[in-house]
């Protein structure tokens, strides 16, 4: 039926504009998502260049599982600008293809689940010595105290960087992602600017020191080894790689902490139950996981493609966040409310497909750890009275300004 319409004709039958980055917080947005869910479950915005908005999971599970046949990932931005200003697509969440493939071959292997369980010990003692930092004081800023730090750890061990480098590098990535709290567009753009020189320096020169010293058994060893297309990787290719590893690696786990802590705090009483057996936890954070989502993936038609019904051409966009698929009541009854032991079902907060995300056993090992340490340190907390929690959207949704109450405890190194 629909091919029987015109491009533009769908558009303007299914027109119905959307803001990802609308200055509301999360449980609203995904409300007005749900509503699009119930009235016009694929809608058209024609917002830059236009994308069509899913909020269905099958229909976003669908997508997902066709990159490569029929969808590419370039740009991913549902106004369908090159905001990274890449020629070829941020590496590797960008590219697809064999090129992608080979990527995935060269990191996959240092994101596996035996690589990741011997970073197990080391993440632990870092969870503490960040606990350490605050825990007598009784209040903590947990952005800055211990979500961003902590993921940043891991990043720096897996990358195989001087772990005395990780506030340097905590403050850069929290600049990219986050900007100046309060700042003016233009203020924002110039720290954004500075931070992305600095960072840029800062590997570089890292990258010509590493090419001098023996191989090691970490991703910058692996990266400057590898050979894609049969070349090995120019500088550009190598930070583009590094500053993505550096970015998605913080910005993820620190926005689940982030999420899931703030809603911890206004329910004690599943903070207990997360730790009621030690078959509770697990269950506890796949479900803390897809309730806070927070990956915000475009695809865009390279080939004639059926989306929930449409016949839709090469050059238009699909946008969802992976919060809404998550938040589907035809897949997960009571989908608003976190259920920490809700019948397992597979979310979609990793993705789906070639692009699900590679560092997903880490993920999880750093969100088990986080949390443990956590109770086990702070067994009872709530939020600060006079610091109010901040959610933002965009391409990656979160939480900022959260700060904590508990009682002081002692150090422990």
């Amino acid at each position: 039926m629909t091919a029987e319409l015109t491009i533009d004709e769908l558009h303007e039958k299914y027109r119905l504009d959307y803001d990802p980055y609308h200055a509301v917080p999360i449980a609203q947005h995904l409300a007005e998502l749900a509503e699009r869910r119930q009235t016009m479950p694929v809608s058209y915005s024609a917002r830059g260049k236009g994308c069509w908005v899913l909020t269905r999971y099958d229909d976003i599970a669908s997508v997902l599982r066709r990159n490569n046949r029929g969808f590419i990932s370039f740009p991913n931005d549902p106004d369908g600008q090159n905001s990274q200003g890449s020629n070829d697509g941020m590496i590797p969440i960008e590219i697809d293809g064999d090129r992608h493939k080979q990527f995935r071959q060269l990191l996959d292997p240092y994101f596996s689940p035996q690589k990741v369980a011997e970073k197990e010990d080391t993440l632990r003692q870092w969870a503490n010595r960040l606990i350490d930092g605050w825990i007598e004081d009784g209040r903590c800023d947990f952005v800055n105290g211990f979500a961003l730090p902590f993921p940043g750890v891991t990043v720096l061990t897996i990358m195989g960087w001087p772990l005395e480098d990780l506030d340097l590098m905590n403050d850069w990535t929290s600049t990219l992602l986050h900007g100046k709290p309060g700042g003016s567009p233009e203020e924002q753009m110039a720290v954004r600017g500075q931070a992305h020189v600095d960072m840029r320096a800062y590997m570089l020169a890292m990258i010509e020191r590493r090419r001098g010293e023996a191989s090691r058994d970490d991703v910058t060893s692996g990266a400057l080894n590898v050979e894609i297309d049969g070349k090995r990787l120019t500088d550009n290719e190598l930070f583009d790689m590094f500053l993505l590893m550096m970015t998605a690696g913080l910005d993820t786990v620190q926005s689940v902490l982030c999420q899931s802590m703030v809603y911890l705090a206004r329910h004690p009483e599943q903070w207990d139950k997360m730790f009621e057996a030690p078959e509770s936890l697990e269950p506890a954070i796949e479900e803390l996981l897809r309730w806070c989502a927070p990956a915000v993936p475009t695809r865009n038609v390279v080939q004639d493609v059926e989306v929930a019904g449409l016949h839709l051409p090469p050059g238009e966009r699909v946008h969802f966040p992976l919060a809404v698929a998550n938040r589907d009541p035809a897949v997960y009854p009571d989908p608003d409310e976190v259920i920490l032991d809700r019948v397992a079902k597979p979310h979609l907060a990793f993705g789906l497909g070639t692009h699900r995300c590679v560092g997903l056993h880490l993920a999880r090992l750093e969100l088990k750890i986080a949390f443990t340490e956590l109770h086990r340190r702070m067994p009872t907390f709530r939020l600060a009275p006079d610091a109010e929690p901040h959610e933002h959207l965009g391409l990656a949704w979160g939480t900022d300004n959260v700060h904590l109450e508990f009682t002081p405890g002692s150090r422990e190194r």
